[in-house]
């Protein structure tokens, strides 16, 4: 399947952020050819499951979602997502999926993430998140940021204080600025 950019990245957590947007991803959706479609799929399915599915959470993806257990594809959707290695039989679903069956397997995917993420960002803290994702991805200053910077990934949700413009507040020491500092320091042949 195809990668997606970084600007692709962040477009999809924006539209998970504080509520799922279904009309902002059914529009980008619509403007992909059939195999960017499916990569889309795939791509929240992973998301997904990185933030962590449960029983719990298919169940209130399909409510969210408006569907039933008991739609064909939905059914098929749960079965590959609850068997022994769910992300490769979702894989191997998202490849295989009628054309025609692909609206309804991608509302799923995308309410799945939608739940699974929703989850774990209200429980992040700018101390403890070291996600570039969990960022204020919908203040334009934050996403210029990310994208102006190729170490974008080692970023977190305390730095978006610095672009911000406010003053720093968190009351434990940035460890990955000081331990990247020093490994960059040994690497070079400074500090043994």
């Amino acid at each position: 399947m195809e990668e997606f950019s970084l600007a692709d990245l962040i477009r999809i957590n924006q539209l998970v952020r504080g509520r799922i947007d279904y009309d902002g991803f059914r529009a980008w959706y619509a403007a992909l050819q059939t195999d960017r479609r499916r990569a889309l799929m795939y791509q929240l399915c992973e998301f997904a499951h990185q933030a962590g599915v449960t029983a719990d959470t298919w169940d209130e993806a399909l409510a969210a979602g408006g569907l039933a257990a008991s739609d064909p594809v939905a059914q098929a959707v749960l079965s590959a997502g609850r068997s022994e290695h769910p992300v490769f039989r979702l894989y191997e679903f998202v490849v295989a999926v009628p054309e025609n069956d692909l609206p309804t397997a991608f509302k799923v995917f995308v309410f799945l993430f939608g739940i699974a993420e929703g989850r774990v960002y209200r429980g992040e803290s700018k101390e403890h998140c070291n996600h570039w994702w969990h960022r204020d991805l919908l203040d334009k200053r934050v996403v210029r940021d990310l994208l102006g910077d190729p170490r974008f990934y080692m970023t977190a949700m305390r730095d978006d204080d610095r672009v911000k413009g406010r003053a720093e507040q968190s009351v434990a020491p940035d460890r990955r600025r000081s331990s990247s500092s020093w490994v960059r320091r040994l690497f070079s042949g400074g500090e043994r």
